[in-house]
């Protein structure tokens, strides 16, 4: 999605806690700061709370030490009070200042104390999912947040972080609304590419075409208005206007790696394939860590029966991630192709091991057995092949973006465990 991008440590510490960096009180509700937390009313043990100059004093010393990169420091000016419960931002600030230091389990534990104290407080419980999702917790997350409210005074950070929880989860309906919510509320390029991104992963490509065609010529110049555009040209699928705002926005931005990569997989569209893998090996320069690019590399080169060169980009790709299934897929289809059938076997199982809906996996595992003179092995792959290939999950979202299952390898294994 062209609205999540990698950012650095203090815009990401910024995009959770900015709203009290910046000393607003808009995210705690009415009453919430200057009242005893909940745990302390029902105990009746409260310690004596500090003054609310002395809570005035910490927090203004203790951003001014996160504004200057001194987490530690910031850390040990609030330890004191936090234990007290005396205010939802000290606890904020508190988690940002360990997470500064390189402490996240010690920041997660402080928001779960902090979201058991003010359960309805939005900052706190979109800081304490954004770590839930950051550990790949993102049921939690979302649970986190299905306990409060949002409405036209959320800060826009915290309903951005909202939306991409709700499509980790894959709660569509409701990011949609979160994501119209922001749009309306605070209407800027970036609200307008939260609800594009969203309309995109439900399907509705011509939608956020007709959407975004309207702010063109406000956004003209603008990159990662230019790609979320020609993502959804590309889904229509019209590749031609999808090549040319591709190319507007890396005549903008040379350095921009996701440009050059969705430019590669629309002139594969386009079968003009040598001068997509150009454009991956460029995009592969400017941020060699992503194993996608590796991966549809590979592709381009299977096109032009490079297979050495294919099978090489698919290991790379798995030495950035070893749990990157779409390689293990393709890496076991060229097995296969060449004859080297226990190694094919493998890694259709690797592919299955990490994504266990990855459907066309298990039709090619069949097949394999099938070759293989394994009679039972591959009926039971076609087995589970047709129990899921109603959701035609053969890879996940746009890093397998030119591939999908045939409607004669569906009838095949329906044929092969009748």
């Amino acid at each position: 999605m062209a609205g999540f991008g990698c950012r650095s440590k203090m815009a990401i510490l910024g995009t959770c806690f900015g709203v009290w960096l910046a000393g607003s009180p808009a995210a705690i509700k009415a009453g919430q700061t200057s009242s005893q937390p909940r745990r302390e009313l029902e105990s009746g043990t409260a310690r004596k709370r500090p003054s609310a100059e002395e809570v005035r004093s910490a927090l203004a010393r203790a951003t001014s030490l996160l504004r200057d990169g001194r987490y530690p420091d910031a850390a040990e000016a609030l330890q004191s009070l936090s234990c007290l419960g005396c205010d939802p931002r000290v606890s904020l600030l508190l988690a940002a200042a360990l997470e500064g230091s390189g402490e996240p389990s010690r920041a997660r534990q402080t928001l779960e104390e902090a979201h058991s104290l003010w359960p309805a407080n939005n900052s706190i419980a979109t800081a304490l999912a954004r770590q839930y999702l950051l550990i790949g917790r993102a049921s939690q997350a979302a649970e986190v947040l299905a306990s409060c409210d949002v409405s036209a005074t959320t800060p826009p950070q915290e309903l951005a972080l909202r939306v991409q929880v709700e499509l980790t989860v894959n709660n569509l309906l409701e990011a949609e609304r979160v994501a119209k919510l922001a749009y309306h509320a605070h209407p800027s390029e970036d609200s307008m590419l939260l609800l594009a991104n969203v309309l995109q992963m439900q399907g509705r490509g011509d939608g956020v075409v007709s959407f975004l065609q309207g702010k063109r010529d406000q956004y003209r110049s603008s990159p990662k208005f230019l790609i979320t555009l020609a993502e959804s040209e590309y889904d229509t699928p019209n590749y031609a206007a999808s090549r040319r705002d591709l190319e507007q926005a890396i005549s903008v931005d040379p350095a921009s790696e996701q440009a050059h990569y969705l430019l590669g997989n629309t002139l594969v569209q386009l079968k003009d394939v040598d001068r997509a893998i150009a454009e991956y090996n460029t995009a592969i320069r400017l941020s060699p860590r992503k194993p996608r690019t590796h991966y549809a590399l590979a592709l381009a080169l299977l096109l032009r029966a490079d297979d050495a060169g294919a099978e090489r980009s698919l290991r790379e790709s798995l030495a950035i991630d070893p749990q990157y299934a779409p390689a293990h897929f393709d890496l076991g289809k060229l097995y296969k192709k060449q004859g080297r059938l226990p190694r094919a076997v493998e890694e259709f199982k690797n592919a299955i091991n990490s994504n266990p809906q990855y459907a066309a996996a298990y039709y090619q595992l069949g097949e394999t057995y099938c070759q293989m003179g394994d009679a039972s092995d591959s009926a039971e792959a076609f087995k589970l092949f047709n129990s899921i290939k109603e959701k035609r999950r053969s890879s996940p979202g746009r890093d397998h973006p030119w591939k999908t299952i045939s409607d004669q390898d569906l009838t095949v294994a329906a044929k092969v465990t009748e």
